[in-house]
């Protein structure tokens, strides 16, 4: 259960009052920084900070926005973005954090959804607002994060306190603090009401779970519209006095040269980079001349080895591997989608901390996490202390059933939409519509998705995310994507049976100089047969389809399984 401090936080404390603590504590210290084009930092300290989102609030006050208000944030991630939501924040409005990849009728319908009044936006994004400004009735006044000299705009650098009016308002644990929309992968987009509550005890068990220091220096590369990177990367390392630096890349020759100038010493990502990141040091290493090549294999292995029984030779025998990352990195924290298990015991092979996690949006975001202490490979570790986990199985003998969970973690609800809110949330307890089971030692792990889940003719039922797993491992295949579809003959017809969606690694196919149509989808479909020998013969891929470009993909790298199954349509 959570101790008696954090109840009492959770009860008489409200995110102001938190900034209000952490300015006076740090003060000078840098909070925020980004590098500017011409190579200098562009910094915030945690004193600066502070005033800045005061000036926000009384200058949101003074423009009417009311205590409840929604106000929406379109940028990319930069210091600015930060100082906008502690000063909505303390104005007592509810932050509309909008991802910068929505398409113009996807933020139209967010604005209007959520009748936001008022939208701080970046220069880069400026255009989107301009085309919509004339479809979204609510939206009252536009704060641009730059320099402007447009009149009809405000400039987030000339807002100021009013002197003689209010500069902050009162806000309570169980108001909403933010509204998420999800992904829509789920069909319409939902808002997700997130209370200052829910922020707190993230805040507070992410702070201690992860051990948060001064010392620390994040990198931010997750989007600020994502949960994760909210509570993970944001409200938790302020808190705890770390300095952040944002940077809007994954390309490792600018990422790199960045971790060891700023002295990174954790990042918040996506099994996609760390997955990246890997193949960077594998390409590099195959590179090597022959005899260094075998050693570095080796030590592989041995390090592989070691870690079965605790012992960690990774950061010793890699030294020149960390020296590339600045030498200061030690851990990544992973979420967002489900991550390879290879990926994880190389990773940590290789001398890094990696620590899993799983949530939804919907728990603000984390439920489960592992720890220094407390590390199982595969898993996505513990609940947090206080977070209550129960799997709900069809049939006693299952395996696995849907993990439901209850806490201080569970958001307040759908905005505007009470009828999708009791779905999810039932006597208190929501359900995540995952799969899983816990181990004897309350070690989390995901099997799959409730919702794609393929139920095949004979009652099999079929995870896309097992197949998609093992066909990962063909270096021939880029992205997979295992869909349900309805057979059209023979004995499976009128019934579901496994179908997969195929991008091809071109760049393997060029370089064996057979880049042909034809030898493309017979290699696939080589590969598939050969791979398909791993699973049980009724969770075979049956049929598949080759597609040349990117699959469409959440914010966080997960394919998005609806928009892929419209595309089959016209493949």
């Amino acid at each position: 259960m959570i101790d008696s401090m954090v109840k009492d936080v959770l009860k008489n404390i409200t995110i102001r009052d938190v900034l209000e603590a952490i300015n006076k504590k740090y003060g000078n210290k840098t909070a925020l920084r980004i590098k500017n084009e011409d190579g200098s930092f562009r910094e915030i300290s945690y004193l600066r900070l502070g005033r800045r989102a005061v000036s926000i609030s009384s200058a949101l006050m003074n423009l009417g926005v009311d205590k409840g208000d929604r106000v929406a944030i379109l940028s990319e991630n930069r210091p600015e973005w930060a100082a906008a939501y502690f000063g909505i924040i303390s104005c007592g409005a509810v932050i509309l954090p909008v991802d910068v990849k929505l398409t113009d009728n996807e933020i139209k319908f967010i604005l209007n959804d959520s009748e936001a009044k008022c939208i701080f936006v970046s220069e880069k994004y400026l255009g989107a607002v301009d085309r919509l400004r004339p479809a979204l009735p609510h939206l009252k006044r536009t704060i641009l994060f730059d320099k402007t000299g447009r009149e009809d705009l405000a400039q987030l650098g000339k807002l100021r306190i009013h002197r003689g009016k209010g500069k902050e308002r009162i806000s309570y644990p169980d108001d909403t603090a933010i509204i998420v929309y999800t992904s829509g992968t789920t069909g319409i987009s939902k808002g997700v009401e997130i209370s200052y509550k829910n922020l707190l005890f993230q805040m507070l068990e992410f702070s201690r779970t992860i051990r948060c220091t001064p010392k620390e220096r994040l990198l931010s590369v997750l989007p600020l519209n994502h949960m994760l990177e909210i509570t993970g990367g944001l409200i938790a390392p302020l808190y705890a006095g770390s300095c952040v630096t944002y940077c809007d890349t994954l390309k490792t020759n600018m990422l790199l040269p960045l971790m060891r100038e700023v002295g990174t010493t954790a990042i918040i990502c996506v099994p996609l980079v760390l997955k990246l990141i890997l193949s960077g040091i594998r390409k590099k290493a195959a590179k090597l001349p022959p005899l260094k090549r075998h050693i570095f294999n080796a030590f592989l292995a041995l390090s592989r080895f070691l870690l079965k029984f605790r012992i960690r030779a990774g950061r010793l025998l890699f030294r020149a591997v960390h020296k590339e990352f600045g030498g200061r990195l030690h851990t990544f924290i992973s979420g967002g989608a489900p991550l390879d298990t290879d990926v994880e015991i190389d990773m940590n092979a290789l001398g890094f901390r990696i620590l899993q996690g799983y949530g939804l949006t919907e728990t603000a975001p984390v439920i489960s996490v592992n720890t220094f202490s407390d590390n199982r490979f595969g898993s996505v570790g513990k609940p947090l202390p206080g977070v209550e986990v129960r799997i709900l199985k069809e049939k006693e003998a299952d395996a696995a059933g849907e993990i439901l969970t209850r806490g201080p973690h569970v958001m307040k609800g759908y905005f505007k939409n009470p009828e999708k809110t009791a779905e999810a949330i039932k006597d208190g307890w929501f359900y995540t519509g995952d799969l899983g089971y816990l181990d004897k030692d309350g070690f989390l792990y995901i099997s799959g998705r409730k919702k794609n889940m393929i139920i095949l003719g004979g009652g099999k039922k079929v995870f896309p995310e097992e197949i998609e797993a093992v066909m990962a491992n063909s270096p021939y295949i880029k992205e997979i994507c295992v869909l349900p579809r309805i057979a059209a003959r023979g004995l499976r017809e009128g019934h579901e049976e496994v179908y997969a969606i195929v991008v091809p690694n071109l760049e393997m196919f060029e370089r064996e100089k057979d880049s042909a149509k034809e030898a493309v989808e017979l290699k696939i479909s080589s590969e598939i047969s050969r791979l398909g020998k791993e699973l049980s013969a009724y969770k075979r891929i049956v049929n598949f389809d080759v597609y040349y470009g990117e699959l469409p993909k959440t914010v966080t790298k997960k394919i998005k399984r609806d928009a892929v199954a419209e595309m089959a349509k016209d493949l």
